[in-house]
């Protein structure tokens, strides 16, 4: 990439993450019309800083964080909109940044889930509600991991937005 993709891929990205925060603080949902329009910006800078090459490397990215969160989603609890959330930063900053992204994001919504529960103080609650929640859906039945939980669903753009920050600030 050159200086002025970075530095473009880098805004698109850091505002789409500022607006994820404050509509999921308020509503409770990362909105599809904020992620679908990053990531096709994403992909069409890719197109005008390397052809082909760059808008595979973006498509890749996005395609590879589609499969990895389709099978860990239902087990972390995560949203469609989260999802589409890392998929738009893989469109925009591509294979190798989306990656080192999702590990951030693993580690700062460990970090968040753990902080919010201890914060209100239903670590015994979570952790019964947790197990019984994953018997369940070892057993078959369709449930969403947070069902009936003390804590409520937590703000997973935080984590997101935390992680790509660490990728960026890292330089990954």
């Amino acid at each position: 990439m050159h200086h002025w993709d970075e530095l473009t891929a880098t805004g698109i990205m850091l505002a789409m993450l500022g607006v994820s925060i404050v509509t999921d603080l308020r509503t409770g949902k990362v909105l599809n019309v904020l992620t679908v329009p990053c990531a096709i910006a994403g992909l069409t800078l890719g197109v005008i800083a390397g052809g082909l090459m760059g808008a595979s490397d973006r498509l890749l990215a996005a395609a590879v964080v589609m499969m990895i969160l389709f099978f860990l989603s239902p087990l972390a609890g995560l949203g469609g909109g989260d999802v589409k959330l890392l998929m738009a930063i893989g469109a925009i900053q591509g294979l190798h940044f989306a990656i080192w992204a999702m590990l951030f994001t693993g580690i700062a919504g460990g970090l968040l889930a753990i902080y919010t529960v201890a914060k209100r103080r239903k670590l015994k609650q979570t952790a019964t509600n947790l197990l019984s929640n994953m018997l369940s859906k070892s057993a078959g039945v369709s449930t969403d991991l947070a069902a009936g939980s003390a804590v409520g669903k937590i703000p997973y753009s935080l984590a997101i937005a935390a992680g790509a920050l660490v990728a960026l600030v890292l330089r990954f």
